[in-house]
């Protein structure tokens, strides 16, 4: 009788053990870098609920908001003046925390909260919506995002975050074709952001249909499919617009709001207006390519990409949506201009144009999600330039990252040691306000040179520059992405 003897596995089963136990070992580091994320991420934003900020026009609102409160109180249900002149949003959470027995104090704090809630729900959301069309985009939309303007903002009690966060859940819902209840509910909450803002849901919304039109496919057939989410939104716009005349009613007497009707027509000449336009892009002092300028780069790329692919490509990608995402863009950007305070200072860099910028970005990035993985790609394809991002995208953080912990400083240095200016409601004063206005911009001492040269001495936590560390990480998560097979056309 032969004694026993081990079985051996056959070469193939040995490779296909091999192959699993790799599989393996890659699914469980890519959770573990997920769990490793979060954290990061939660640390994060306790380092950020350490530096809230509430700024005067909260403190305005929530006086407004007590305004609102006493008038109920006596049964005043018109010429309630005390109630201010605020958009809606805000005044919701406001009126809740007073109801519930909160001081101002209190109720401050929770905007302040709001604003940290948004700004990572923006991120989460942002990754979401564009992880299905591609990988790389999805992570580059995010460092794009955490590396601009918003990581100053997300800590202020100013009502930009949320809007943000509306506006570009508004987008998210209506590009992966959402129930026509959420975009509802979405387009309803803009139209509480501010009382110009129903243009420019219609805008966004008929931008994100015809993100979904096909070649050959008869308009009909689409407007078919999206009738709900157009009746929805439709319908909140109008229940916005409404609640917001009955407010005005409430606060004025008259439907429409004659505070910033008044404010209105301070509009400066229009060669104001023009170099206004102009700044709120390139000014060193206000303008996007200097606060957020990835954004900047991103959005002037994309077109000349799409250009290319159109003469290159067989599958020719429409200019439609380029189109719309324009004329969001530019109606935002003409409308700011007209107004007095074009920049919505006083305020770190171009508060303002804020809000409908990430949801054009995501707009854009998912309707050519194939094109603009072709600009990613490139900058993450060598280990050098990995670095070199990474390095890039740590620097532009510096300033926002100083400007949580100094921000008094850094805005006295451009609002209150060149002097005041006259407002353009002061008789005889419009011209030396509008010479103010250009000089803050164009050559008072610039905010981020500040911000840079503060930096070293700086009074904050090492964990602070988890941070910077986190965007350098970022880069590490989009060359790994971009390792993914690349997207067709």
């Amino acid at each position: 009788m032969s004694p026993l003897t081990p079985h051996s596995p056959s070469p193939s089963t040995a490779a296909e053990a091999r192959s699993g136990a790799r599989s393996f070992l890659q699914v469980l580091l890519a959770r573990a870098g997920w769990v490793l994320g979060l954290l990061a991420a939660a640390a994060l934003a306790r380092v950020m609920a350490r530096q809230l900020f509430l700024d005067g026009d909260t403190e305005d609102l929530l006086r407004c908001a007590d305004g609102v409160r006493a008038c109920l109180s006596e049964g005043r249900w018109s010429g309630c003046t005390e109630a201010g002149k605020w958009p809606l949003l805000q005044y919701g959470p406001a009126l809740l925390v007073r109801a519930a027995g909160g001081s101002l104090e209190d109720a401050g704090r929770a905007l302040c909260y709001l604003s940290l809630t948004a700004f990572f729900g923006l991120l989460a959301m942002t990754w979401r919506t564009l992880a299905v069309r591609s990988r790389p985009v999805a992570v580059a939309a995010v460092l794009v995002l955490a590396s601009g303007i918003l990581f100053h903002y997300a800590t202020r009690s100013f009502g930009e975050m949320v809007a943000t966060f509306a506006a570009a859940a508004l987008a998210a819902a209506w590009l992966r074709r959402g129930s026509p209840w959420l975009v509802a509910l979405l387009a309803f909450a803009n139209g509480l952001t501010k009382e110009t803002a129903f243009p420019f849901i219609a805008v966004l919304g008929a931008t994100c249909v015809v993100v979904h039109h096909v070649p050959g496919q008869p308009w009909r057939e689409l407007l078919r499919a999206e009738r709900g989410r157009l009746v929805g939104a439709a319908a909140a716009v109008l229940l916005a617009g409404g609640l917001s005349a009955a407010f005005n009613l409430f606060r004025f007497g008259s439907p429409v709001n004659t505070r910033y009707l008044q404010e209105a027509s301070w509009a400066p000449p229009l060669g104001v207006q023009l170099e206004n336009l102009v700044a709120l892009w390139v000014a060193p002092n206000a303008g996007l390519l200097f606060y957020w300028p990835f954004l900047v780069l991103l959005l002037a790329a994309l077109p000349l990409a799409v250009a290319r692919h159109r003469r290159g490509g067989t599958a020719r990608p429409s200019w439609l949506p380029l189109l719309g995402v324009a004329a969001l863009v530019g109606l935002l950007c003409a409308g700011l201009s007209r107004w007095w305070a074009p920049f919505g200072w006083w305020a770190w860099g171009p508060r303002l144009v804020l809000p409908w910028l990430p949801a054009a970005l995501l707009v854009l990035l998912y309707a050519y999600a194939p094109v603009a993985e072709s600009l990613v790609r490139p900058l993450v394809a060598t280990p050098v330039r990995v670095a070199l991002l990474a390095g890039l995208l740590a620097v532009a953080s510096v300033p926002h990252l100083i400007s949580i912990y100094r921000s008094n400083e850094l805005l006295n240095a451009l609002f209150v040691d060149p002097g005041d200016c006259p407002g353009p409601d002061v008789p005889g004063q419009a011209a030396e306000a509008w010479r103010c206005l250009r000089a803050r911009a164009w050559t008072h001492p610039s905010p981020l040179l500040n911000a840079y040269r503060m930096a070293p001495g700086t009074d904050m936590p090492r964990r602070a520059l988890l941070y910077p560390a986190l965007l350098v990480l970022g880069c590490l998560w989009l060359r790994r992405s971009a390792r993914e097979p690349q997207s067709n056309l």
